[in-house]
C-alpha cells in the first residue's frame, strides 16, 4: 500500500521535507497542505528580497553558537546535514550560489525567485501536490492513521510533519494532544526610542559599535548599528535582540541602551583626547575628525555635550572630556518598546526541544508525527542561520520518513 505524507505548511522547511521524501523514496505520496494563498513567503522576502539561504560556517560546534536558543539540539543534527549540504544541494538543483564577506550565502542571482524557483520545479518534476488555502483545524491519530480535519475537507495520513512556522492556532492545536509548547516570544526586532534625538540622522550607520542593555549588562553585541526613523537596528542590535529575547519581553521592552559607538577603549581615547589639548590646543573641537564617526553623528553628539560651537581644545577642561568620553563610549538612550520584520517575523519558543528526536525529528509518544522549522524552540541571530536550522531539521525528517516508509 501506498504510504501517504502530509506536509502540514507550505514554507521552507514543509518544502524541503518533501522534496526530500520524494528523492528518497518517491514510492510516497506526498501532498503539502498551505492554510494562505501564498508559498515560501518567507524566502521571497528574506534578505531584502535576495534570500540568505546559509551561511559559511561548517563546522557545526561553531555553527551552534549562532543559536539562542536549540544549539545543543542541533549539534547532531548539523552533524548529518550542515551549511556545506546546503550548498551543495541548491548548487545540484541548478541554483549558482555566492559567499559575501561576512560570511552569509545568497544566489548568485540576487533574488530570491531562483530558490522559489528551484524548490517549486523540483516539486512539480517529483509529483508533489500542493493545496492553498488549507488550513488544519483538528489532527487525531485513530486506526493507526492520522485523520486531519481542513477547514473545508478532511483527510488522512500515514505520516504528518508539522512545519508552519510560529503559529499561535497551531500551538494551542498542539497543546490539545499533548504535545508540549514553550510560549513564543518576538526575536530579531529593532529598538524604538519615544524621544528620538537622532531621527534627523536616520540612514546613518556605524560599522564598529558595541550595544549593551544597562538592565541585563551580561551580554554585548558588535558590529553593525544603524540609526531609523524610530530607533536603532542593524546586525548588532538584531543580535542583541535575539539572545536577550526573553529577559526583554519579561521587562515589557523598556530598558536603557548602552552604545559605544566605535567601540572605543576608554583609557585609548583619553589619551587622544589628551594629545589633540597638547597639539591642537586652538582647534575647534566641532572640526575634529579622529572620532572616526559619520561627521553628522559627531556634530549632532557634539550638540548634545551642550558643546559651543567655536569651543577649542584648550578650553574643554576635564568635564569637558568626561563628557566626549561618556557620549563616545557609553551613550544612554531609553528604549520604549520594538518593531518586528512582519513576513520575516522571527520568534524564540515553540514545540519544547525535549519532545523531539535530533536523529528523525520524530515527536515522543506520537506515532509518525514530525515537526520542523520554526516552529520547534530554535531561532538564530541573522545571517541565514534561521534557514540553515530549516533545511537540516527538513532533510534529516525526510530521510528518517522515507526510511520508515520503505520498511
Amino acid at each position: 500500500m501506498v504510504k501517504k505524507v502530509a506536509i502540514i505548511g507550505g514554507g521552507a522547511a514543509g518544502f524541503f521535507t518533501a522534496i526530500n521524501i520524494a528523492m528518497i523514496n518517491p514510492d510516497i505520496k506526498i501532498t503539502i497542505y498551505e492554510a494562505s494563498n501564498h508559498l515560501l513567503a518567507k524566502v521571497l522576502v528574506s534578505g531584502g528580497g535576495r534570500c540568505n539561504v546559509t551561511n559559511a560556517i561548517y563546522d557545526p560546534k561553531e555553527l551552534i553558537k549562532n543559536y539562542p536558543r536549540g544549539y545543543d539540539f542541533l549539534e547532531p543534527v548539523f552533524n548529518q546535514f550542515n551549511s556545506k549540504d546546503t550548498q551543495n544541494w541548491f548548487n545540484a538543483y541548478g541554483v549558482k550560489l555566492k559567499t559575501e564577506d561576512d560570511g552569509r550565502i545568497f544566489p548568485v542571482s540576487n533574488s530570491s525567485q531562483t530558490i522559489y524557483n528551484c524548490l517549486t520545479h523540483q516539486c512539480k518534476i517529483l509529483g508533489i501536490s500542493i493545496r492553498l488555502k488549507s488550513r488544519l483545524k483538528q489532527i487525531e491519530f485513530k486506526n493507526q492513521q492520522w485523520e486531519l480535519k481542513f477547514k473545508n475537507f478532511d483527510t488522512h495520513a500515514d505520516f504528518v510533519v508539522l512545519a508552519t512556522g510560529s503559529n499561535l492556532m497551531m500551538y494551542d492545536l498542539l497543546r490539545s494532544i499533548k504535545i508540549p509548547i514553550v510560549d513564543p516570544v518576538p526575536s530579531l526586532f529593532t529598538f524604538n526610542v519615544k524621544q528620538h534625538e537622532f531621527i534627523v540622522l536616520a540612514g546613518i550607520s556605524v560599522p564598529n559599535s558595541k550595544v549593551i542593555i544597562k538592565e541585563i549588562p551580561d551580554h554585548e553585541e558588535h558590529g553593525p548599528l544603524l540609526i531609523t526613523h524610530w530607533g536603532f537596528s542593524g546586525p548588532a542590535i538584531l543580535r542583541l535582540s535575539a539572545w536577550l529575547a526573553i529577559p526583554l519581553a519579561e521587562i515589557d521592552y523598556t530598558f536603557t541602551l548602552i552604545i559605544n559607538w566605535n567601540n572605543y577603549d576608554i583609557e585609548l581615547l583619553k589619551r587622544q583626547l589628551l594629545i589633540q589639548i597638547k597639539d591642537q590646543p586652538k582647534q575647534k573641537i566641532s572640526n575634529w575628525i579622529g572620532h572616526g564617526l559619520p561627521k553628522r553623528l559627531w556634530q549632532n553628539l557634539f550638540i548634545q555635550m551642550g558643546f559651543k560651537e567655536y569651543l577649542n581644545w584648550a578650553e574643554l577642561g576635564k568635564k569637558g572630556i568626561d563628557s566626549i568620553l561618556k557620549n563616545l563610549t557609553c551613550f544612554e538612550v531609553s528604549i520604549e518598546g520594538k518593531s518586528t520584520f512582519k513576513e520575516e517575523f522571527v520568534t524564540a519558543g515553540g514545540i519544547d526541544l525535549s519532545s523531539v528526536n535530533p536523529f528523525t525529528f520524530a515527536i515522543e509518544n506520537h506515532h509518525h508525527l514530525y515537526a520542523v522549522g520554526e516552529l520547534l524552540n530554535i531561532d538564530a541571530i541573522t545571517g541565514g542561520f534561521n534557514f540553515q536550522a530549516a533545511w537540516s531539521g527538513s532533510y534529516v525528517a525526510a530521510k528518517a520518513i522515507s526510511g520508515i516508509a520503505h520498511k
